[in-house]
This record gives structure tokens, sequence and C-alpha cells, in this order.
């Protein structure tokens, strides 16, 4: 597993990720999770998503007053997946903290936003995008 830690100033949002996380690191993220406010059937949710310990999953929680967010990638099966995976998550980050600021999902600001998310995770993140780098983490 890797973990990266990044703010995005303009909004005062801190972000902690989880990279290629394995059943293994269950007990920390659900800690992790508790700490930013994430409780009853979301953390249930949290738990059971960790614990099967799927490939190509999952989650994104955000605590909206506090600005934080826990994001999770488990181990995937391709780059292409892990791509998906990556986006997808991304998308819940970049929605979450348009909520929060009340910013228009259709317009420039959100492309912004979600540009800047993507800058901030590239330096962790291309390490997955290619096959053979890929495979020399795992």
């Amino acid at each position: 597993m890797i973990t990266q830690d990044f703010t995005l100033p303009k909004y005062n949002w801190h972000v902690k990720v989880y990279y290629a996380v394995t059943t293994y690191w269950t007990s920390r993220i659900i800690n992790e999770l508790e700490n930013i406010g994430c409780d009853g059937i979301e953390l249930r949710r949290a738990y059971e998503n960790l614990r099967r310990g799927d490939l190509n999953t999952g989650l994104t929680y955000s605590n909206l007053n506090m600005g934080e967010t826990v994001m999770v990638i488990s181990l995937t099966s391709s780059s292409p997946q892990f791509l998906n995976s990556w986006l997808h998550e991304m998308r819940h980050l970049s929605r979450h903290i348009e909520r929060a600021f009340k910013i228009n999902p259709y317009g420039e600001e959100a492309a912004y936003l979600a540009g800047e998310i993507g800058q901030r995770m590239f330096p962790v993140a291309k390490r997955f995008v290619c096959e053979y780098c890929r495979k020399r983490l795992m």
C-alpha cells in the first residue's frame, strides 16, 4: 500500500489517499475514516468493502464540514482498470467539494477543481497507470 496526503489550498481541503489497498489495511483505514467523522451505515459499508478485498474497487468519504477526505483505491487487475478506479474516486472527491462550496458541477470552476485534484494525485498515481511500473509495485 502507498499513501498520499495533499491539500487543495483554495478550499482548505485535506485529502488522504490509500493506493493498492488489501484487506491487511482495513483497521488502519477504518480508524482514519472514524477520525474524520464517518460512522453508522457508511462506516459499516466501508468496512465490508475493505474486508472483501475485491480487486478494482474503491471508496471516497468526505466530511464536508471539516474539509477532510479519505480515498481508497484497491489493488487493480490492470493499468486501464486502475485508471478507471482513479477517475471514479476523483469524481466523488470533486463532487463532494463542489457540494460543500456550492460550485456548479457543469461550470469552469468544477473543471479546474477536477484538474487540480488530478495534478495533486499524479505524482503517485502515475506509477499505477504504466503496466510495467504497476507490476513492479506489487
